[in-house]
C-alpha cells in the first residue's frame, strides 16, 4: 500500500508518528510499510523546509518545529476523520429529506401505496413530495428526482424504468352514455362531448393518442371543459359532462362498481412510468436506496385512484 503523498494523508501520517513515536509502530497502526512512511515524512519536511522529527536509532521525537506544527495539524486531521467517518455513517445508514416532484397521477398510481413501507424501512429519511402537473426542472428547483409518464421525460435525465404498465382509459358515466351513444373508433368522438386536460406547460388542450393493430391515431377533441387538475377532469366526467382520457388504474373503482363505462378499450394505448434524475456526481445514498425500493417492489403499487 502506498501512501498519497499530495493529500490528507501525508498529514494522517505525520500525526500517527507524533503520536506512536516511531516509525515502526506508525506503520503497523496505518497498514503501509515503515520505508513508506519514512518516505511521507521526507516529503512533507521537504514541503515544510524544516525538520519535523528528531531521529535516532532508538527513538523518534519532534522539533520545535514539529511540535508548534503539531498542535496546529492533530486537531485538523481528528476532524477530518471524524468528518469522514460520519460520511461513512451516512452512506451505511442513508438519512435526509429526499425532495421528490412528480404529477398526481404519478403519485396515486405507484408511489402513494410504497410510501408508508419506505418510511418503515428508511427511518431516518424524510420524503418530501411536490405535486405538479408540468415537468419540473429538478436541477434549478433543488430536486432529487422525479418521477413521469416516459414520453414526458427530457433527454439529459438518466431514466430508471419502474416497470408499471399503465394503460389509458376513454370513460363517461352512464347517463352521459345512454344519452349519447358509444364511440366505435377514435374519430366518433369528435361527435362527443370531451373532458379534456390543458397543459400546464403549452396552454394547450392535449390531444388523445390511439393505437390499434399498429395503426396509430391522434384526435383533438371538443369539449367545453378543460383543466390541468385529473380529480377535476374525472369528478366532471362522473358528473356526466362528457368522455375524459385518463390512466386505467385512476378509475378502476369507478368501472367496477359501474359510475363510469369504458369505451375503445381495443384502442388504449399503453405507457410506463419512470423515475430521472440529473446525475452530475455520486449518487446520494437517500435516492440510491430509494431507487432500490421501488426496484424491489415492481408491481406491487397498483392502487385505484379514489374521488
Amino acid at each position: 500500500m502506498t501512501i498519497d503523498t499530495d493529500g490528507f494523508e501525508l498529514l494522517t501520517v505525520f500525526v500517527c508518528v507524533a503520536d506512536s513515536r516511531g516509525f515502526t509502530a506508525a506503520a503497523v497502526m496505518m497498514g503501509v510499510s515503515k520505508s513508506a512512511i519514512s518516505h511521507a515524512i521526507r516529503q512533507l519536511e521537504k514541503r515544510a523546509g524544516v525538520r519535523l522529527f528528531n531521529r535516532t536509532t532508538r527513538s523518534v521525537g519532534l522539533t520545535e518545529a514539529g511540535e508548534v506544527f503539531y498542535r496546529k495539524v492533530a486537531p485538523l486531521v481528528l476532524e477530518l476523520k471524524s468528518a469522514f467517518s460520519d460520511l461513512a455513517e451516512v452512506a451505511a445508514n442513508p438519512s435526509g429529506t429526499l425532495r421528490l416532484t412528480m404529477s398526481r397521477s404519478a403519485y396515486v398510481m405507484f408511489l402513494e401505496p410504497l410510501v408508508p413501507r419506505f418510511l418503515a424501512a428508511y427511518p431516518d429519511i424524510n420524503l418530501d413530495i411536490a405535486i405538479e402537473s408540468r415537468v419540473v426542472d429538478i436541477v434549478n428547483d433543488g430536486f432529487d428526482a422525479g418521477i413521469r409518464v416516459n414520453k414526458m421525460l427530457e433527454q439529459d435525465m438518466v431514466t430508471v424504468p419502474l416497470g408499471a404498465d399503465i394503460q389509458m382509459a376513454v370513460v363517461a358515466s352512464p347517463a352521459y352514455v345512454n344519452a349519447h351513444g358509444i364511440p366505435k373508433v377514435p374519430a366518433e368522438l369528435l361527435d362527443h362531448d370531451c373532458v379534456r386536460y390543458n397543459s400546464a406547460v403549452t396552454g394547450a388542450c392535449e390531444r388523445w393518442t390511439f393505437s390499434c393493430e399498429g395503426q396509430d391515431v391522434e384526435i383533438e377533441t371538443r369539449g367545453r371543459i378543460s383543466s390541468n387538475d385529473g380529480m377535476t377532469l374525472l369528478g366532471a366526467a362522473l358528473d356526466g359532462c362528457g368522455f375524459v382520457y385518463v390512466y386505467d388504474r385512476y378509475v378502476q373503482d369507478y368501472l367496477a362498481n359501474g359510475r363510469l363505462v369504458r369505451v375503445l378499450e381495443d384502442w388504449s394505448p399503453r405507457r410506463s412510468l419512470s423515475l430521472y434524475y440529473f446525475s452530475r456526481s455520486a449518487m446520494p445514498p437517500k435516492l440510491r436506496v430509494f431507487i432500490d425500493f421501488l426496484k424491489q417492489h415492481e408491481g406491487g403499487a397498483e392502487k385505484p385512484f379514489r374521488h
